[in-house]
């Protein structure tokens, strides 16, 4: 059966050669028929389909060979096939440079997937330890288990919006509306956003600038900012300051967000943005997980905006968002 639809196959491939041969043949024949007897005539029209058929035998030798290397091929990236002719040669290096690329994407699946797992176990890990602190609390009854259990529930809706963000970073494009955005504006709801925050820590929030407008999407972007004020908030000192400036070039519009806290050491700031690095700070603050400003470089490309981070142990950090000035 195999040898059926072997030889159909090289008849199908070969069709032309066959069509350009035979119809060859035919006019040599017709040729010869007007000189010779037609008795004569058997004699080479034999011969010729004796060529055929030895041509038609070798061709499909070749393509049971290409076929068995082709199937290899599909099966194993680096199979080393033997091509016969360049069109064959083509084909392999094709098939080739789709293993390759295939094998590149499943690579960077994969590492995406395992960085997904451990973002998710380590927020499972923090709601686990919040809902643990909300039962003592409700076990106790002491006179600051209210403000313990608010604390915890404010805890569980971050990293439960951390958890939502994260899953709509592969719906980008679909979650993502650019308009004209009062940048001043947006500061000031960020920061009246993150009143209780400042109010809790003893940090005290500055805004100067003046009104500007920029092209983003106005809920990615106040993430952004959210999670900068955040870390600023989180490593400052009572009795410090957290200023947000603005400032309007020609072309760039940046706002900075800019704290009096404890700074980054020197090594630690070209990791910053890396995912799950929290550095010196990090392991002196239990609550750092790694993420923040990790989104907040991955987001801010996705809205084409500059990032830029500058820190000195003992003075603070600043953090530069810079936007195409439009509009």
């Amino acid at each position: 059966m195999y040898l059926i639809r072997l030889f159909c196959r090289t008849i199908n491939s070969e069709k032309k050669a066959i069509i350009f041969y035979i119809v060859n043949t035919a006019v040599l024949l017709l040729i010869f028929s007007l000189t010779v007897t037609e008795a004569v005539i058997a004699y080479p029209a034999l011969i010729s389909l004796t060529i055929l058929a030895v041509y038609l035998t070798i061709k499909a030798v070749s393509l049971h060979g290409f076929l068995n290397d082709l199937n290899s091929a599909k099966q194993s990236k680096g199979y080393e096939p033997a091509p016969e002719t360049s069109k064959e040669s083509h084909v392999f290096e094709t098939i080739e440079e789709i293993h390759a690329n295939y094998n590149d994407r499943i690579t960077t699946m994969d590492e995406k997937l395992a960085g997904r797992n451990s973002m998710f176990s380590s927020f499972i890990h923090n709601m686990k330890s919040s809902v643990a602190v909300i039962e003592l609390a409700c076990v106790n009854k002491s006179l600051g288990a209210l403000d313990d259990i608010e604390l915890e529930n404010e805890k569980l809706k971050s990293n439960l919006e951390q958890a939502l963000n994260i899953l709509r970073l592969d719906e980008f494009s679909n979650d993502y509306a650019p308009e004209r955005v009062d940048l001043h504006a947006l500061v000031s709801k960020v920061i009246n956003e993150k009143k209780r925050d400042f109010i809790y820590a003893g940090v005290f929030p500055k805004l100067s600038g003046e009104t500007t407008y920029i092209y983003t999407d106005k809920k990615w972007c106040a993430y952004i900012m959210e999670q900068i004020i955040a870390n600023a908030i989180k490593y400052s000192l009572p009795g410090k300051n957290v200023y947000t400036e603005i400032s309007v070039g020609e072309k760039r519009t940046v706002l900075t967000i800019r704290d009096e806290g404890i700074g980054i050491e020197a090594e630690d700031i070209p990791r910053v943005f890396d995912l799950f690095f929290t550095g010196k700070n990090g392991r002196d603050h239990k609550a750092a997980t790694g993420i923040g400003l990790f989104m907040v470089r991955h987001i801010a490309k996705q809205l084409g905006i500059e990032v830029s981070l500058a820190s000195t142990v003992g003075t603070g950090t600043s953090v530069s968002l810079s936007f195409l000035s439009k509009l």
